[in-house]
């Protein structure tokens, strides 16, 4: 598949490639020059900063928990329930 370069020399990597490679916002990739062409290789995959994927980030494997189960989520909302008294 072909793209076009922009006048600062950048190129869209296109989402079937980014999908492949696991390619993200952030992620550093490398071009080498081979032969007549070029190769890009993923160097490093961006960690993902959503406080959502956070098990994600901390490779944490278990069970998912809902924040409100959380022991500071109810603790919060024990206070709160204890406050409006």
């Amino acid at each position: 598949m072909a793209v076009s370069v922009t006048s600062k020399g950048q190129v869209t990597i296109p989402k079937r490639v980014r999908d492949a490679l696991g390619i993200t916002p952030g992620s550093k990739v490398e071009f080498d020059v081979v032969g007549g062409g070029a190769r890009l290789k993923l160097v490093k995959r961006h960690a993902s900063s959503r406080i959502e994927e956070g098990a994600t980030i901390l490779n944490y494997k278990g069970p998912r928990i809902p924040v409100d189960q959380m022991h500071g989520g109810l603790a919060m909302k024990k206070a709160a329930k204890r406050a409006r008294r």
